[in-house]
């Protein structure tokens, strides 16, 4: 008799992620901010080397190829420093020993991160040319808004179909960054038959998310105002707005960063058991 498959526990997985933020607040807060921190100063590093950025006076941009394939391993590198954080989070969700070690474990992320993006490109680049080429439109007007209800239709269906797969795939990054080899093929495999739990545990994540982000905003926005106008913000408080405008902001990417990380991460060990029933079934 063959073993069932492990479903995905929808409203388990979401809980977790969200208060992930909170139970691991150390050490990733301030391996967030760390990180964060040292991102940014890699890029205003270079910015700093690279001198003014019109040392003709002439009204136009110098730069030199030089210090463009310097820009770009910069902005690799801070890159890097970034995924650390998300790779932090998924080892210390997961429990594994000596979390860490993170150096080969933000490598692998950051290849299997461009793997899913050419997936993904690719995916959805066929799949507009196709639906493009069915409605009849050329390539001066193959636009969403010229496509018709019927191509449009399609399309829709298409994406929707894409973010199935890519919440199949992307058990991928986590995988990655547990250090498990094949992490695409061990993400697919684990996800069979819970394709539409995934979907739409998608969904909901993403709404919670929108709904963060909107309270968020009403925040920082009103921030923002007092700060472009400093005649709205009562006598000495201007430095106050603007500080708690930083950590509002600070506090809400590392909350959204974290809770992603889990929430895939969660996905990813409740799905673990299947391991061993695809395994049995392939033999």
């Amino acid at each position: 008799m063959g073993d069932v498959m492990v479903k995905l526990p929808v409203f388990d997985v979401l809980g977790q992620a969200f208060s992930a933020p909170f139970r691991f607040v150390w050490p990733l807060l301030p391996f967030f901010i760390a990180a964060i921190s040292v991102a940014l100063g890699l890029i205003f590093l270079w910015f700093q080397m690279m001198g003014p950025l019109d040392p003709t006076g002439a009204g136009e941009v110098s730069q030199t190829l030089p210090g463009g394939i310097g820009l770009f391993f910069i902005i690799i590198v801070a890159y890097l420093v970034f995924l650390s954080v998300a790779v932090l989070t998924h080892r210390i969700v997961a429990g594994v020993d000596h979390p860490w070690n993170l150096v080969w474990p933000v490598v692998r992320y950051f290849f299997v991160g461009i793997g899913l993006g050419l997936i993904g490109l690719l995916y959805f680049g066929l799949s507009f040319s196709i639906v493009a080429a069915i409605s009849g439109a050329t390539t001066a007007d193959a636009d969403v808004a010229g496509l018709g209800p019927v191509p449009l239709s399609i399309l829709t269906l298409i994406a929707l179909a894409g973010i199935a797969i890519g919440a199949r795939l992307f058990l991928a990054l986590p995988a990655a960054a547990l250090g498990r080899k094949g992490a695409m093929r061990l993400a697919w495999r684990l996800s069979s038959g819970n394709t539409f739990r995934l979907f739409g545990a998608w969904m909901l994540y993403f709404i919670l998310m929108i709904a963060i982000n909107a309270a968020a905003f009403l925040v920082v926005g009103g921030t923002e105002v007092a700060m472009q106008n400093p005649e709205m913000a009562p006598g000495g408080m201007l430095g106050a707005i603007g500080a708690g405008w930083l950590i509002v902001n600070v506090v809400v990417n590392y909350y959204v960063t974290v809770a992603g990380a889990a929430f895939l991460t969660y996905s990813l060990i409740a799905l673990l058991p299947n391991e061993a029933s695809t395994a049995t079934s392939v033999v």
